[in-house]
């Protein structure tokens, strides 16, 4: 996502025989994704507690439930702990935190905020990272800066999700640059996925419920 910082639904039911919406989605198999966090950019664990529970809040809103693992990072612990091995199924997501040294090894732009790998044979990209420290220059309160990084996280899953790395043009939270309005919309908890795309996100994570094992290349969004 560009970091061009001057600036970073409606629901889709399937209508059955006639039962009323809520009804209907109720019916629907629950759709739930996994992400495994991992934190290279040290953020606190007051800010990123923050993020991932906007970053639910904006996917709970469409009816998708997350689960978190935070996981450890260097080849010692992994060792002796396994819980977050490379994601096995495509409900199952690795979400780096990098730090700025790390987003500088990157061949990337100085205004990218972060990058997901997107399938390069029709399957399924899981892997996300958001440049956390690069994030946290971004001018605001101390106090919203896990708002913010909550939202970047979610756009970033969301290049996942909608399978692509294109923005949209105008409004929500795929739409760049960020600027003052966008900006304010985050911090009132009013930005969101546009109608259109929360439809197909929905539809992803039931694809990916029954996938076959994810190929990932890299996007720069």
């Amino acid at each position: 996502m560009k970091k061009t910082l001057t600036g970073v639904a409606a629901g889709w039911t399937l209508l059955y025989g006639g039962l009323v919406p809520s009804v209907a989605q109720s019916l629907e198999t629950p759709l739930k994704i996994e992400v495994h966090l991992y934190n290279y950019s040290g953020v606190s664990a007051e800010a990123l507690a923050r993020a991932e529970q906007e970053t639910a809040r904006i996917y709970r809103r469409l009816g998708v439930e997350m689960e978190w693992r935070h996981c450890l990072r260097t080849a010692d612990e992994l060792e002796k702990k396994t819980t977050c091995d490379l994601p096995t199924t495509s409900t199952k997501f690795t979400l780096r935190l990098l730090s700025k040294e790390m987003a500088q090894r990157f061949p990337v732009h100085d205004d990218i905020y972060g990058f997901a790998l997107l399938s390069i044979n029709g399957g399924f990209g899981v892997v996300a990272n958001v440049f956390a420290d690069c994030a946290r220059e971004i001018p605001t309160e101390e106090e919203t800066r896990g708002v913010i990084l909550g939202h970047l996280i979610a756009h970033e899953l969301g290049h996942l999700l909608l399978a692509e790395a294109g923005h949209a043009a105008g409004a929500g939270i795929m739409h760049i640059p960020w600027q003052t309005k966008e900006l304010e919309q985050i911090k009132r908890g009013v930005m969101y996925f546009l109608p259109g795309q929360s439809e197909r996100i929905r539809a992803q994570v039931r694809a990916r419920t029954i996938s076959q094992p994810p190929a990932n290349r890299a996007e720069e969004n």
